[in-house]
């Protein structure tokens, strides 16, 4: 049996996610499993969510028709005005960065794990599209990507000491972080980039991050590992 930190819901089934705000669920303790048992039976009370999810949908649909509108009146000055300079590509990433974000902490409520990990992987493109549409000089994964993959580290270790009793959900977004910092090692080894000073640096503080992270958890990540990837 689980419980959903952000809806107070009884999950009697142990979902790992809230199916109304999609936010990582916590396992009761005993004595709260059994007062919920005693106190619901086999249901537990769920809040009505459906007037909320139809105005969030609409809302979200239109910010979207707006950007998109926004978006191809750029690329049509872009093109008429200079079209040498391929500006609107970048003003494109950024509203679809601004778009997402407003859909992870609007409208899925999904918690601050994901919501993070879905800004610094944008943060990434963006700074990479940045890279390519102005010469294409390579600092961004030399320099950008892996000094974010470093900001990754340290916001987790912050999130893992303001929320101790929940650290452990976490364990997905440094994974995440460590797979960003693999990628870019490979890429200096497939002739793609020239200096590997800083990603060596990221790669190696986030794997020593993610092995102290998988000993002193224990069987606590083991357990969050077991329930995300079915292991």
């Amino acid at each position: 049996m689980t419980g959903c930190p952000k809806c107070k819901t009884i999950l009697l089934r142990g979902e790992d996610t809230c199916p109304l705000c999609h936010c990582v669920t916590e396992i009761l303790p005993e004595e709260r499993e059994a007062a919920a048992k005693e106190r619901y039976g086999n249901g537990a009370p769920y809040p009505n969510a459906q007037r909320r999810s139809r105005l969030l949908r609409f809302w979200l649909r239109l910010a979207l028709f707006i950007l998109i509108v926004f978006e191809a009146g750029l690329v049509t000055i872009n093109l008429v005005f200079t079209p040498g300079l391929y500006w609107s590509a970048v003003t494109g990433i950024a509203l679809l960065y601004v778009y997402l974000i407003v859909v992870y902490w609007i409208r899925h409520d999904s918690g601050l794990a994901p919501k993070m990990g879905l800004q610094l992987v944008t943060i990434m493109v963006m700074l990479y599209a940045l890279d390519r549409t102005t010469g294409n000089y390579g600092w961004a994964l030399r320099w950008a990507v892996p000094t974010v993959i470093l900001l990754g580290d340290g916001a987790v270790f912050l999130l893992m000491m303001l929320h101790r009793s929940r650290w452990f959900s976490y364990m997905l977004l440094l994974l995440g972080l460590g797979a960003c910092s693999l990628t870019i090692i490979l890429l200096y080894f497939a002739g793609m980039i020239a200096v590997v000073t800083l990603p060596a640096i990221s790669a190696a503080v986030t794997g020593i991050y993610i092995l102290a992270v998988v000993l002193l958890g224990d069987r606590t990540v083991r357990r969050e590992l077991g329930r995300r990837f079915h292991v």
